[in-house]
């Protein structure tokens, strides 16, 4: 039995209490920062409205920290630490706790730091912290745990082997400064972890951990509806344990590239068809920039997509798709600055074009571009998201925050990624000067490229070339493009501001829409909703359309219509964008969605604006709109991504392939790549001029809007064919007993997949709670058995499903080193298994699942969004009620645990209630 832990007795150190704490005007939480005797720095968040709590600790440690001989050691302790402690030994138990009282967890680690965190119903908070915070000081590291877990490490590297991301990344380090860590090979696998008996990784394990893990070295967060008090109390019990003093930190000092790693460019060829420009520059690290965000600030110049901006330049000349600036690496002591670049077939033989035009925007902005109107209205956008954000869940804040106590002064946790103190001259002119093409790396990635080197952990074929002088002539005297700076922006010239404040009347209304007839087949939804005290509104906008979903030939066209019009939409639209507007518009079983959310004194007309584009774009006057060059190129994107499909993990392929099966008007995506090569822009212009015929339309607005604002957009639509009533296509899903046997996928991924799928008989509420119940019991089960006991692979789990209500449950493993037979047998028995499992469930456990489920299902919304998407599905679904899910719950509350036995013992027993989905490589001998 574990022994109870007793408080110390030395003084904990107040750090920053509630009030010194920079947070959003609409943020209702308490904070306060401490620390500990040992150092250990820890964030408090009250939140009285939280039914769950959170706990997450940072330790700057990452893989930058690994011995050169055992690369992918910090990752490998991160698995390990979950893996049992001295006080709780079995290494399944902290994920059945936290399983089995409505919880998650997970963690992650970095270059220089890792995240551990976890949340759980707020009861349960302090056993389940007790043990967490072991991991940190009194962590097992079993050796007989290490094999097991090392062979989660390899097969998490197989998963991810043709992961384009990763071959890159890969080249990427192979190309850097080779006694700089981040060369090292951060996930590790079984060539470099290697365990000999000689050797063991579990003293070399205990031995970094012991060497890098203390509480100078973490950061603490603790969440939840307990008061500051009680938080306080939790962190000094559990966190004053861990050892105050390991090792000094890790001085970085080599640079990230050598001289002779700049100036040139990296050739690399991809699995995927791909066509893209990375332009990379040097930069030193920008930590300590974080209150001016130069970089930031730069990315917004640079990336600007409006009209007459750089993008727009290079898109009329038909050389890049898409563009996007500021990403990169970053770390302690280096700031990679990328400008990356979605290329055309044309923009491929443009390359040194595309360069030069990028050259010449950046003297415009060194020019033109460092005023400080541009640096306000940038951080007047900022503060409108900061000041009117929506609230975050606990379990999203407290490894943010954790990580954030490690970058920003203590003030700052909250306020530091919006903070914008003004525009730093000097340091902007500084990152400037480094932009040139002696300290530019150019990435160039796409099939057909001649290389010379293969990258020996991925194999990734490269090649690397010195730019040559004239092109550094070129680059250093660009010729000027006819592109401009962005324009004062409108959407950012009025402050927000509630135009309708919550009354007494208001506060005893439902808070469920009404419905109004327009037309016999034109719904608006209205509800007006300010109880957030958010200025801001959503509006879903669904389109019921016959001609969408009658084939494969005509969704495909919708969705490169939605494509093309986004296309449209973005340059248009862009500054609506930057001031925080959004907009979407896709296709779905029963036609197109179009949804747009934002500031509400702007969104009326900015869906009036997008509704006039649509109607402009399926009218015959649509030649200025629609240009037959970027229906090519984004033709051509669709078809290559759908064409690729048997390149993703297989799982995935399965689920699409799920979904096909039993979804009607759900298209594979092989045959949707195939109706787009058979098209032609003529026909497309056709079916777009036909797609709204006969259209049913359903409007629902919410948040601080009233119904009269919608008027014009009303009017419209009313100006579109519409039919003569409300129309909707069955959705029904496929029962087993109707579909044929699905033979085997292939894929040209190297893993074996299994998708088990157990289907309900009916659509009931009773069924839906029954197969929550059962996705709650067999989930942990599941995971334990096939992937921490057997070892089958890296991805393992189940989830529940329910289509039109009727409710599957998904059980599935992707494994790389057994076959789909081995892994179908490994189900069935676990199924079996299952059962056995689920007849010894006690009272106590079936009490504790209902509880959890229904708190899941009635728990408040969290935000605006959160309600209008809830609200939105229920329309969607014909839940006039707006009820579905308290009836679930009631339902929930009226089952026994003989009723979900005798559920399973149907499913399993019944073989039209099964379906069994595998996939296997191309180059599998299936007789073998």
């Amino acid at each position: 039995m574990t022994t109870p832990l007793q408080p110390t007795t030395t003084e904990t150190r107040l750090i920053l209490d509630d009030s010194a704490i920079i947070k959003s005007p609409a943020d209702t939480r308490s904070y306060q920062i401490i620390e500990l005797p040992n150092q250990l720095r820890c964030v408090l968040v009250h939140d009285q409205t939280a039914n769950q709590s959170s706990a997450a600790l940072a330790v700057g440690v990452g893989h930058f920290h690994d011995p050169q001989a055992t690369q992918g050691l910090a990752h490998l302790l991160e698995h390990m630490l979950f893996l049992g402690t001295e006080g709780y030994p079995d290494a399944q138990g902290f994920q059945s706790y936290i399983s089995a009282h409505g919880g998650s967890h997970n963690a992650w680690t970095g270059t220089e730091y890792s995240n551990y965190y976890f949340s759980i119903n707020q009861q349960y908070f302090a056993p389940a912290l007790d043990r967490f915070m072991r991991f940190f000081y009194e962590p097992l590291l079993q050796q007989d745990w290490v094999e097991k877990e090392l062979q989660s490490i390899e097969a998490e590297f197989h998963l991810k082997r043709n992961d384009e991301l990763r071959r890159l990344y890969q080249v990427h380090k192979a190309t850097a400064n080779p006694k700089h860590p981040f060369t090292k090979f951060s996930v590790g696998n079984l060539s470099t972890l290697t365990n000999t008996k000689e050797r063991p990784l579990s003293a070399a394990l205990q031995q970094f951990f012991k060497r890098w893990y203390c509480a100078k070295r973490m950061t603490l967060v603790l969440c939840g509806p307990q008061s500051l008090a009680e938080l306080q109390q939790l962190a000094e019990l559990h966190g004053s344990r861990i050892p105050s003093g390991c090792a000094d930190a890790l001085l970085l000092d080599e640079p990230l590239y050598e001289a002779e790693q700049l100036g040139l460019m990296v050739q690399v060829k991809p699995l995927k068809e791909a066509q893209r420009l990375i332009l990379t520059f040097a930069l030193p690290g920008i930590d300590d920039d974080y209150a001016n965000k130069t970089t930031s600030f730069l990315a917004h110049l640079l990336g600007y997509e409006g009209q007459q901006s750089l993008l727009s330049y290079l898109r009329e000349h038909n050389w890049v798709n898409s563009l996007a600036a500021g990403g990169g690496i970053s770390g302690g002591n280096f700031k990679d600055f990328n400008i990356n670049m979605q290329l055309t077939n044309q923009g491929l033989t443009h390359i040194d074009d595309i360069i030069a035009a990028v050259f010449s925007y950046l003297q415009l902005i060194a020019n033109e571009g460092l005023q400080a109107w541009r640096y306000n209205e940038r951080r007047v956008s900022v503060m409108n998201a900061f000041n009117y954000q929506e609230p975050a869940k606990l379990s999203d804040i407290a490894p943010q925050l954790a990580i954030n106590l490690h970058h920003y002064c203590a003030e700052d946790i909250i306020f530091g990624d919006y903070r914008m103190d003004g525009l730093f001259l000097p340091k902007i002119r500084s990152f400037l000067a480094l932009m040139n093409s002696h300290n530019m790396r150019v990435t160039l990635i796409h099939q057909q490229l001649e290389t010379d080197q293969v990258e020996p952990i991925y194999g990734t074929h490269y090649r690397v070339s010195a730019l040559t002088p004239a092109q550094h002539q070129r680059f250093a005297q660009p010729a000027p493009i006819a592109a401009q700076l962005p324009q004062a922006n409108p959407y950012l010239s009025t402050p927000w501001q509630l135009q309708h404040p919550p009354t007494d009347t208001d506060s005893k209304r439902p808070l469920q829409p009404d419905c109004m007839q327009v037309t016999s087949a034109l719904q608006h939804w209205h509800l007006t909703d300010t109880s957030f005290k958010q200025p801001k509104a959503h509006v879903y906008c669904g389109f019921y359309l016959p001609q969408v979903i009658q084939s494969a030939q005509h969704f495909a066209n919708a969705r490169l219509w939605c494509e093309l019009m986004l296309d449209v939409l973005n340059e248009e639209c862009y500054d609506a964008e930057i001031a925080g507007l959004n907009f979407n518009l896709y296709p779905q079983q029963q036609g197109l969605t179009l949804h747009v959310s934002g500031p509400a004194q702007y969104v009326p007309q900015l869906l009036h604006d997008i509704l006039g584009y649509l109607h402009q774009a399926t009218s015959s006057s649509n030649a200025q709109l629609l240009v037959p060059q970027r229906w090519a190129n984004l033709r051509q994107r669709l078809i290559t991504n759908w064409r690729q499909a048997l390149l993703h993990k297989p799982l995935n392929l399965l689920f699409t392939h799920l979904n096909v099966q039993l979804q009607p008007h759900t298209f594979s995506v092989q045959d949707l790549a195939k109706q787009l090569e058979a098209s032609d822009f003529a026909t497309f212009i056709d079916a777009g001029q036909q797609m709204f015929s006969q259209a049913s339309v359903e409007l629902f607005s919410h948040g601080d809007l009233r119904p009269d604002q919608l008027q014009a957009v009303l009017q419209q639509l009313q100006q579109l064919p519409l039919a003569t009533q409300m129309q909707r296509a069955n959705l029904t899903p496929y029962k087993f007993a109707q579909l044929d046997p699905t033979p085997a996928l292939i894929t040209q991924h190297q893993d074996h997949a299994l998708l088990a799928v157990l289907q309900s008989s009916s659509n009931t509420t009773q069924a839906q709670a029954s197969f929550m119940l059962l996705q709650y019991f067999l989930n942990p089960r599941l995971f334990s058995a096939l992937r921490t006991e057997q070892q089958l692979g890296y991805l393992v789990g189940s989830s529940y499903m329910p289509l039109q209500q009727v409710p599957h449950l998904m059980l599935y493993v992707q494994s790389t080193k057994y076959p789909h037979q081995h892994l179908q047998q490994a189900m069935n028995d676990y199924l079996k298994v299952f059962a056995e499992q689920l007849a010894h469930i006690d009272s106590t456990e079936f009490s504790k699942a209902q509880r959890a489920i229904t708190q899941q299902l009635t728990e408040n919304d969290a935000s605006l969004r959160a309600r209008s998407q809830r609200l939105w599905s229920s329309i969607t679904q014909q839940d006039e009620n707006f009820s579905r899910l308290q009836v679930i719950a009631t339902s929930l509350a009226s089952l026994t645990l003989n009723d979900i036995q005798a559920e399973y013992q149907q499913l399993i027993n019944n073989p039209t209630q099964q379906m069994f989905l595998v996939s296997h490589p191309q180059s599998f001998d299936s007789s073998a």
